[in-house]
């Protein structure tokens, strides 16, 4: 079974994502304007298997979440 996140595992997560982001952002180019689109997990390893669908087209990014 996995572990729960508490509230300050999940943003301590999330404040060391953003600093990724930004190092991601800054390498490569590309930065994400996101409101209200933040999904966190509940359950450590919750999102081991997720990928991105992404359509540089329309500049839209979306998460897989298999099994849902």
């Amino acid at each position: 079974m996995a572990a729960i996140n508490t509230t300050t595992q999940i943003e301590n997560n999330y404040d060391r994502f953003i600093t990724e982001l930004t190092a991601l952002t800054r390498k490569y180019g590309v930065a994400i304007q996101s409101v209200g689109g933040v999904y966190l997990a509940d359950e450590r390893g919750e999102f081991d298997k997720v990928t991105y669908n992404a359509d540089i087209t329309s500049g839209d990014l979306y998460p897989n979440f298999p099994g849902n």
